[in-house]
């Protein structure tokens, strides 16, 4: 049986107070929708289907040819987004599983045993729902004496008694496809808001076809998310569970609650991570590393024993047995060989550097290539930018770069050499060579005495 999933995307989220599609809002710097769409692909789910409406080139900027779009051109409801999906689902058979695009914290297994539920108990439509000791704001699981369900009454059209109910809808649905077509088209719009509710399918449905719920244990996993507080809620969630998956995989996280780690972030046993860090995007931790405290890795790969201490590491790989920071800064497709070290207030940029390399302080590495044994003096920089375009730098094995030497981009040196501090170095230096580039010393004597007489002077 082929299974659809249909998630409803289309809605402006104006509580949201961003120009962003509400979807489109990022928990942790990845947008919402993604953690739907990323949790579905990993369950047996066959085809995506997301209903864009207000700015949908956002949305599908974002998901690409990884799902199909309906569109939603005028925003009335969910039932109407339902009907604006029709020329994607019509005629194919099978089950439909829907959606709300605001609701990032439900994981794959949930939503595979969501869906074989409603297999196995020959529902036409499941009803996922949960109960809530103060459930304001939801619509109600209306039942009859038997505990058949009759339908779903939004909060403000309950009565008192109605209003008592704990048992609420959390917007997501399993539904027979064909049924969910033909019985979309009998939604009439409501009177009061002018709206199509999705929910007026139970009340039709129930009298003719087999409608149940599935209660979810944890309301949390079917939260919505409205507003930026809302964001907050659910990257504290988010957060929590993640770096306890990780703890309980044989990572030590000192601190928890000051550590974010990203949903696609893989972290191997024997790593430490000290407090205030944040791990993001996709980053691979492997064993043994040690992570911060006051680090942010994004994109990048550390490898085992590798050390990054108050510092940012962006799109770039270190490797075993370096130590990164304090303050450092790795970036661009930096990478780091072993047994480096990259230390105060080094930038490395789109550079490469060897085994047994050291930039202890004050360095700045941009568009080069440096090899092993390399020392990087205090000061010293590669000038890799003339004004209108970035230029590269080769530097040899067992070289020694003095303090605040300028290498002059496009340069090469060779093995072997040795360059004086303070040098301003231009051409290449071949192996083994001595390279001195700066200006003759000169001491003018009494200068200070004579300064101050003519200060003396002007003065009077």
């Amino acid at each position: 049986m082929k299974k659809y999933a249909l998630i409803l995307a289309a809605g402006k989220g104006t509580r949201m107070k961003t120009e962003l599609p509400k979807c489109a809002f990022p928990i942790l710097k990845k947008p919402m929708i993604e953690y739907i769409v990323e949790n579905l692909e990993k369950t047996s789910i066959d085809e995506t289907v997301v209903i864009v409406g207000h700015k949908k080139e956002v949305l599908m900027d974002l998901l690409g040819d990884r799902v199909t779009y309906a569109y939603q051109e005028e925003q009335l409801g969910t039932g109407h987004a339902i009907l604006s999906a029709l020329p994607v689902l019509e005629n194919k058979k099978g089950i439909t599983f829907i959606l709300p695009g605001d609701m990032p914290l439900m994981e794959y297994p949930l939503m595979d045993k969501i869906l074989r539920a409603h297999q196995e108990m020959g529902n036409d439509l499941t009803i996922v729902s949960m109960k809530m000791e103060y459930p304001k704001g939801y619509g109600r699981i209306v039942r009859d004496e038997y505990g058949e369900v009759l339908g779903i009454v939004e909060e403000n059209d309950c009565n008192e008694t109605q209003k008592l109910i704990k048992e609420v809808n959390s917007s997501v649905y399993v539904v027979d496809n064909e049924l969910l077509c033909h019985y979309a088209k009998k939604i009439e719009r409501n009177v009061r808001k002018g709206e199509y509710y999705l929910t007026d399918i139970v009340a039709l449905m129930h009298q003719e076809r087999k409608v149940n719920t599935f209660i979810v244990r944890d309301p949390r996993v079917t939260m919505g998310i409205n507003d930026l507080y809302g964001i907050g809620v659910a990257e504290k969630y988010l957060r929590d569970a993640i770096n306890k998956g990780h703890m309980l995989s044989g990572v030590s996280i000192i601190n928890p609650e000051t550590v974010t780690i990203g949903h696609n972030v893989i972290i191997e046993e024997g790593v430490w991570i000290y407090p205030n860090s944040t791990l993001m995007g996709n980053t691979v931790i492997k064993h043994h590393a040690t992570i911060g405290p006051n680090s942010e890795i994004v994109d990048s790969v550390i490898e085992p024993y590798a050390e990054i201490k108050h510092s940012i590491v962006s799109n770039s790989k270190v490797g075993s047995y370096t130590t990164v920071g304090p303050f450092a800064h790795l970036r661009d497709g930096a990478i780091i060989g072993e047994h480096n070290r990259i230390g105060n207030f080094v930038e490395v940029k789109k550079s490469t550097t060897g085994n047994d390399t050291k930039a202890a302080h004050l360095s700045y590495i941009g568009d080069a290539t440096l090899g092993d044994r390399v020392n990087f003096g205090c000061g010293a920089i590669t000038v890799n930018y003339d004004g209108v375009n970035k230029h590269q730098t080769v530097v040899g094995h067992d070289v020694f770069i003095g303090c605040n030497v300028n290498l002059i981009a496009p340069i090469k040196v060779e093995d072997n050499v040795f360059i004086a501090a303070g040098s301003t170095v231009t051409e290449d230096i071949p192996k083994g060579a001595l390279a001195i580039a700066r200006n003759k010393q000169i001491n003018k004597e009494d200068y200070a005495k004579n300064l101050i007489q003519a200060k003396e002077k002007v003065n009077k």
